[in-house]
């Protein structure tokens, strides 16, 4: 049994979701789309903490957010759902949202680019990351801001000097790529979608000579085709879990990486934890927001 305090730290881009459900998409000039709902959940990281706790893991979050009631909302659910909230920081003045479109033929988002950004080494306790077993870097701002490149790389030496792993999910990669891959480097884990694997590496035949080179562990999420995990310079498809009833897939990739975090740190190998996370994401997908789904620590534990 590990000493240390928490299982797992999500660090930044953790936001309020608020989800509508609307007839099409796109809306255009002049429309009028009404929502035949409206729910309200932890988005971007926060799903993965979220996810990550009801798989059995004692979660933190670290991040930068906004004093306005959305934020509140935020994190009430957070604590509601046995996260502990102590390291955010509020930022007076600021908002922390993303609005979450779904249809028939796919989603959209509408978001701000909130106080996250400017998160920086000095409002993280050193004692947090020694106290960790591991650590999450949700890299949404990492597309758009190089100080937040300087803090995770920061707190990636930290995270090093005690041995505590590191896995990186490499956001969307629209800007500072050059950064983002660096950033990757440092990483014991990254991972990411295919769209972003092109936008990094071109294709995954780069992406395995990228991983073997720098020792270290990548997989990249295809949807409804799985996910290829690339291990000690091995590479492996983890086969999908197809489901019928999709509400929608908001958040499916984050689920996959609280999963294979958790099944890691229950003990189970790469490619077992690739296939949980797999199943998780199957599972996630069948409800509109991440605090619906339910406990999940049987997966592991069965």
């Amino acid at each position: 049994m590990s000493d240390r305090e928490f299982d797992l730290i999500v660090i930044s881009d953790c936001v309020l979701d608020i989800y509508y459900r609307i007839e099409k998409l796109p809306i255009g000039v002049g429309d009028i789309a009404i929502s035949n709902i409206i729910a309200t959940s932890p988005g971007g990281a926060c799903t993965t903490a979220i996810v990550a706790r009801k798989l059995g893991l004692n979660v933190a979050v670290i991040d930068r957010i906004g004093d306005d009631a959305f934020s509140d909302i935020l994190v009430r659910h957070l604590n509601d759902n046995g996260i502990y909230t102590g390291f955010m920081r509020r930022v007076h003045g600021t908002v922390t949202i993303s609005n979450n479109l779904i249809s028939n033929n796919g989603h959209a988002f509408l978001g701000y680019l909130g106080v996250g950004k400017d998160l920086t080494i000095d409002e993280i306790d050193e004692e947090v990351i020694k106290r960790s077993r591991a650590i999450y870097i949700g890299g949404f701002y990492a597309s758009f801001s190089k100080g937040i490149i300087n803090t995770f790389t920061e707190i990636i030496k930290v995270a090093h000097e005690y041995s505590t792993p590191v896995f990186l999910d490499a956001g969307p990669a629209i800007g500072n790529s050059e950064l983002v891959i660096d950033l990757i480097k440092q990483s014991n884990t990254v991972f990411m979608n295919e769209e972003e694997m092109r936008r990094l590496f071109n294709d995954t035949t780069n992406l395995v000579k990228f991983a073997r080179d720098n020792n270290i562990n990548a997989v990249v999420k295809l949807g409804d085709r799985g996910a290829v995990l690339v291990h000690n310079g091995n590479v492996t498809h983890c086969e999908p879990y197809n489901v019928n009833n999709v509400i929608t897939t908001i958040g499916a990739g984050d689920a996959f990486n609280a999963a294979y975090m958790a099944g890691l740190l229950h003990g189970l190998d790469p490619s077992s934890s690739c296939d949980l996370g797999n199943r998780v994401a199957s599972i996630r997908i069948q409800y509109l927001t991440p605090i619906e789904l339910p406990n999940l620590r049987e997966l592991i534990t069965q």
